[in-house]
């Protein structure tokens, strides 16, 4: 059988083959354009390697598997689809080439030969790009994760100048005035003693709730504790903040515990920050298995097709640092909202895939 011909004659079926079986998996890749556009290149290259090996008589892959796989890994990173999907997909490509060559193969022992050789190229062409796919989607969240971090530094910044140094300043000025008055105005001295210590005591309550944030209450003991603990220090007389946690937390690894509380906290502070609610719900569900997590807020929500409208759809480290954040957990985080309708922020994270 003569299976560098067979695969280029039946390369169209085979293809087609894969993108049938994807789009039955509900894969997130054929929901995207541009993910099945790639994923469909990287499986005629395979295609392309399998025949080279059929020529040279020994497995081959070509050098141009790393440029696919670099911009398949970036891309599935920045569109979120976790590494599974990428696993998910490569398993059916597998499936619908070596199905299409076992349906017609004779059973000649040359053509065993042959399809052997096959398997192992498919197998080393594929094996190649998920290695390459993977370090680029770490190399993608790993840059996120950096540039999240320095604006949380610049955010960090902002509240220790806005907050901070404005109450210190007063508290300054207002001393120095009391030394120009406390000759020859006692009164006017003492009001301002009286202004510089009510300032100092507000920057005291100021420094208080930028350091409850850079230090939660024991997050990688106790989710819930560390969901208390920083809802006491938020303002929460206009609004009416439930948190509902069940099962056992032990079930999660401290990593998830702690990259979660940052999650949801962020997800609270941006409801209460701009959503204007009445109502703000906390859900945390543990289970043996995962975690399963929400923010849901009665506020005036946003417009998702566009981000804009009266609410942003993201605050600081915002949404994007929380998927970054469910990502190093391996978990997922989703957004929903439509103007007037409130927003609701979901963290789902299975377990086992922490090391």
């Amino acid at each position: 059988m003569d299976f560098e011909g067979f695969l280029e004659a039946h390369r169209t079926e085979i293809l087609e083959a894969y993108a049938t079986n994807l789009a039955a998996l509900d894969s997130p890749i054929t929901h995207d354009p541009e993910a099945l556009r790639q994923a469909m290149d990287n499986a005629g290259q395979i295609l392309d390697d399998v025949a080279e090996t059929l020529r040279a008589g020994n497995v081959r892959v070509g050098e141009s598997h790393k440029l696919i796989a670099w911009e398949v890994g970036a891309s599935r990173a920045a569109s979120g689809v976790h590494p599974d999907e990428s696993l998910r997909a490569a398993s059916v490509w597998f499936q619908a080439v070596v199905t299409c060559l076992m349906e017609r193969m004779p059973g000649d022992p040359e053509s065993v030969r042959l399809l052997t050789l096959v398997v192992l190229g498919l197998e080393r062409s594929i094996t190649a790009r998920i290695r390459e796919s993977a370090a680029s989607y770490s190399s993608f969240l790993l840059n996120k994760v950096h540039e999240a971090q320095i604006e949380e530094r610049r955010r960090i910044a902002r509240e220790l100048h806005d907050r901070i140094g404005h109450g210190l300043s007063v508290a300054h000025r207002q001393l120095e005035l009391y030394d120009l008055h406390r000759t020859g105005k006692p009164a006017t001295a003492t009001a301002k003693v009286e202004t510089a210590h009510q300032a100092i005591q507000e920057t005291m309550l100021n420094l208080r709730a930028v350091t409850s944030e850079l230090h939660p209450h024991e997050p990688l003991n106790s989710l819930e504790k560390a969901l208390v603990y920083y809802l006491e220090t938020v303002d929460m007389d206009h609004v009416d903040i439930r948190l509902r946690v069940s099962g056992d937390e032990t079930w999660a690894a401290p990593a998830v515990r702690d990259e979660s509380f940052l999650i949801l906290r962020e997800a609270t502070r941006n409801a209460l920050s701009h959503g204007l609610p009445s109502k703000v719900l906390i859900r945390v569900d543990f289970a043996p298995h995962e975690l399963r997590a929400s923010v849901d807020d009665d506020g005036r929500g946003f417009d998702q097709t566009t981000g804009g409208g009266s609410r942003p759809m993201s605050d600081g480290v915002g949404l994007l640092s929380m998927r970054e954040r469910a990502a190093i957990i391996g978990g997922t985080t989703t957004i929903t909202s439509r103007p007037g309708h409130g927003t609701r922020v979901d963290l789902y994270v299975p377990f086992g895939r922490i090391t």
